[in-house]
C-alpha cells in the first residue's frame, strides 16, 4: 500500500507513531562516531569543521548530518538542498528516506509522516499561535525553552551547527531547544499560501533565491523577504535556525506541509520542473543526481510523482 500523510492534529495514530518513531531512531545507535562523520566530510571536500567529543551517533543524527553536508555542498546556485530549483525535490527525497526508516522501526510499511498545516495557525492572533495544542505534552512539547515534556522529551541533540558558520559542535546529549514566536511574530497565513500557489512557473532564471517570481522561490520563502518555509524555521527558532535544524522533529512536519503545498501546485499546473537537462545550473537540473547519504540515486525527475511512496489525505482547496 501507499502511505497516507495526514494532518498531525487530525490523525492521532499518525501523531503517536511519528513521535514514537523519531525517538526510536534517536535512540538507535549506529556504531558510527563523530570522527567518521568528520572524515567523510573532509574526504568529500565538504567544508564543515567538527569539534567536541567523539561520541557515537544515532540513525536520527545521520539525518541531521545529511542535511548539514547538503547545505555545505555549494553549487553554481545555492547548495545541494537550498537556494535553487532542487530545494523541493531534494527535501521530498529526504522525507521519503526518513519515512522509510520510520516504517522500519515502527514495523509499519504504511506509515506516513504527518504534516503541520502552519498557515491555519497563522490565521490566529500572534499571541495564540505558540499556545496551541500542538505545543503540549500530547504533541511536540514546549514551544519555548528545552523540550522536556511529552514523547519528544526523550529526544537528544548531539550535533549542532553554529548558525551561519561551518562549525559543528559535538556536545553531551541535550534536549531539543525552541524559541517560538520570539524571532518572528507570526507564522505564514492563507494569503501567503495562496500567493505561492498562484505562481504559474515552477522556477526561472537566474534559478536562485534572487529570482523575482516562481513557485519554488515563493514556497522556499525568499520572495518578498523571509516568508513561507523560511519563516517557519525562524518562527520556531532554537534548534530550527541552523542547518542542523532536523534536530527538532518539527522540521519534518514543516517540510511535509511544504511538500503538500508543492503537490497542490502540481495538481493544478502539472508535474513540471525546470531547469531541464540542457539548461540552468549543474546540480539543479531535472536529471541531476541528488545528494543522498542513504544510498539512493534519485534525480528531480524521479520524485515528481510521489504515488510510489505516499499520498496526502487532502490537498489545499484553492
Amino acid at each position: 500500500m501507499t502511505a497516507i500523510r495526514q494532518n498531525i492534529l487530525v490523525g492521532d495514530t499518525a501523531r503517536d507513531q511519528f513521535l514514537q518513531g523519531v525517538v526510536l531512531l534517536d535512540q538507535e545507535m549506529t556504531g558510527i562516531r563523530v570522527v567518521d562523520l568528520a572524515n567523510f566530510a573532509q574526504n568529500n571536500g565538504i567544508p564543515l569543521q567538527f569539534e567536541g567529543i567523539n561520541q557515537e551517533v544515532s540513525t536520527y543524527d545521520l539525518f541531521v548530518f545529511w542535511h548539514m553536508i547538503a547545505a555545505a555542498f555549494s553549487l553554481q546556485v545555492g547548495n545541494a538542498a537550498h537556494g535553487g530549483p532542487v530545494f523541493l525535490p531534494w527535501h521530498r527525497m529526504y522525507l521519503i528516506r526518513l519515512e522509510q526508516e520510520l516504517q522500519r522501526v515502527l514495523g509499519d510499511p504504511d506509515f506516513g509522516i504527518p504534516y503541520w498545516d502552519w498557515a491555519s495557525d497563522g490565521e490566529m492572533a500572534p499571541e495564540q499561535q505558540w499556545r496551541t495544542e500542538l505545543w503540549s505534552d500530547l504533541y511536540l512539547g514546549e514551544a519555548r525553552g528545552l523540550v522536556r515534556s511529552g514523547p519528544l522529551g526523550n529526544m537528544r541533540v548531539r550535533l549542532y551547527q553554529v548558525p551561519q558558520t561551518v562549525r559543528v559542535t559535538s556536545d553531551q546529549p541535550r534536549p531539543v531547544w525552541r524559541q517560538a514566536a520570539l524571532n518572528a511574530q507570526s507564522l505564514p497565513d492563507r494569503i501567503d499560501e495562496t500567493s505561492a500557489l498562484a505562481e504559474q512557473d515552477y522556477d526561472l532564471p537566474p534559478w536562485s533565491r534572487f529570482v523575482t517570481r516562481g513557485h519554488r522561490n515563493a514556497l522556499e520563502g525568499f520572495l518578498g523577504g523571509t516568508t513561507m518555509h523560511n519563516l517557519v524555521h525562524v518562527w520556531v527558532s532554537g534548534d530550527m535556525l541552523p542547518m542542523s535544524s532536523p534536530n527538532d522533529p518539527v522540521f519534518f512536519l514543516n517540510h511535509c506541509n511544504v511538500d503538500r503545498i508543492w503537490e497542490t501546485w502540481m495538481a493544478d499546473n502539472g508535474q513540471v520542473y525546470r531547469p531541464a537537462a540542457n539548461e540552468g545550473p549543474s546540480g539543479h537540473r531535472i536529471s541531476d543526481r541528488m545528494l543522498d547519504v542513504f544510498g539512493g540515486d534519485l534525480a528531480p525527475a524521479d520524485v515528481l510523482d510521489p504515488q510510489e511512496w505516499y499520498t496526502y489525505d487532502t490537498l489545499l482547496n484553492v
